[in-house]
């Protein structure tokens, strides 16, 4: 146990170590050991919100209130752009390569077809301006895009700028509500801001209505549940809370567990959500907050995606691994083990470095295809009926921080720390 996590710390470090140069991840952090476990270490949790054990009362109910734990980790800014660098992109730093995507004229990416992915268009930003978040909206007509200290918004069918809003931090995650009404982004400066879904009609006009100060140690992570009445947010105060998006208000509160919350998803009834932490997945009832379910991985977890039928649970962790579950199997008090994985490998990045850290998983809208996003600077299809690669994706120059499906499953798109964004499609 002490090895193994010692060697999560080691890959943490390797992750959050600070760079100067393009296409490198910057960040550092200390920590402090554990008294009650010698040789390990745990992060600190300390609410951001005061008093957070006043909730608002609402449908959803807590069962326990934050805690104080002995040890931290501490996350500092990312460095700021060199004075070279502009604040705002230019016509220079930001090239968008011509196109018009015809969704409708594009094959839907399947098992059978996605070896012949190939890349339709690109955008470059600047220098310094990691990728970290896309969405799609749920028409498919916007694709927001986080980079740098920016969120931008497109128009999908010709990648024409149609918007954007200087966050003055990373953006880690973005989510619209499933039918289109808020647009959500959670960011390293621990805030969560929320818009209405019409940001990118008026030119210039992409001020949020909302903004929480909702994790003080920076936001991971963002989702709304199916029927868009609550927004999630993940931390790295271990804690994923609630939110009301319509006001802001506070619904309720889970505490992850020891470490930092990278990634939470809700499945598909709006019932539970899953809650990475560590190396173990919580699945709690929104509800009640009871723990329904918890997977055990081998190595500490990064990403979540739950397929649409709820009856796959797929995780990426800090070793190149891709893992799926069957939620439905989760360990419940009364079990003897822990369920098994069926394990996807193919990730090759360079190990107890971000290079082998599986950033992001996400099914395809059918559910048939699983797209992860690698520090090795690869996307990876998986056939999720055979366990198996489908396509491998190259080209960018550094790690691949996201990915996200067209809602009609007819195109891909892809950001990395190489600061581009790069769309996909099927060549006939």
């Amino acid at each position: 146990m002490i090895e193994q996590r010692s060697r999560w710390l080691f890959c943490l470090l390797c992750i959050l170590v600070a760079c100067t140069g393009k296409n490198e991840l910057a960040l550092s952090f200390t920590i402090v050991p554990e008294n009650d476990y010698p040789g390990n270490a745990m992060l600190e949790t300390q609410d951001s919100l005061a008093p957070t054990f006043q909730l608002i009362p609402n449908p959803i109910s807590t069962t326990s209130t934050p805690e104080e734990f002995p040890t931290k980790i501490i996350f500092p800014p990312y460095p700021t752009p060199s004075t070279s660098t502009p604040l705002s992109p230019t016509h220079q730093s930001l090239f968008a390569t011509p196109f018009i995507l015809a969704s409708a004229s594009l094959p839907e990416i399947s098992p059978a077809n996605a070896a012949r992915l190939v890349q339709l268009s690109e955008i470059h930003f600047g220098s310094r301006d990691l990728v970290m978040a896309i969405a799609w909206s749920p028409d498919g007509n916007t694709l927001a895009v986080s980079s740098g200290e920016y969120i931008y918004w497109y128009d999908a069918m010709t990648m024409r700028e149609m918007n954007r809003f200087r966050v003055g931090a990373l953006t880690h995650s973005l989510a619209f509500s499933p039918k289109g009404h808020w647009f959500a982004a959670g960011s390293r400066d621990g805030f969560l801001r929320v818009w209405d879904g019409a940001i990118g009609v008026e030119a210039r006009n992409a001020q949020p209505f909302l903004e929480i100060s909702a994790h003080k140690k920076g936001v991971n992570s963002v989702a709304f549940s199916p029927d868009g009445s609550v927004l999630a947010s993940g931390g790295n105060d271990a804690v994923a809370r609630f939110w009301d998006p319509k006001t802001g208000d506070l619904l309720g509160l889970m505490i992850g567990g020891t470490f930092a919350v990278p990634a939470i998803v809700f499945t598909p009834d709006g019932g539970a959500l899953a809650v990475a932490n560590g190396n173990f997945i919580r699945l709690r009832q929104v509800s009640s907050e009871r723990i329904a379910g918890t997977i055990r991985a081998e190595n500490p977890l990064y990403s979540l995606a739950i397929s649409p039928d709820g009856r796959i649970l797929a995780a990426g962790d800090l070793d190149n691994l891709v893992q799926l579950w069957d939620p439905e199997q989760a360990f419940h008090t009364g079990q003897e083990n822990y369920p098994e994985s069926v394990r996807l490998v193919g990730h090759n990045g360079k190990g107890a470095s971000y290079r082998a850290l599986i950033w992001k998983v996400i099914f395809s809208p059918d559910g048939r295809l699983l797209a992860s996003a690698g520090g090795d600077a690869t996307i990876r299809l998986w056939d999720i009926v055979r366990g198996e690669s489908a396509a491998i994706l190259f080209g960018h120059v550094g790690g691949v921080t996201c990915v996200a499906f067209h809602p009609d499953g007819r195109s891909l798109a892809s950001g990395g720390l190489d600061g581009t964004l790069r769309i996909w499609g099927v060549s006939e």
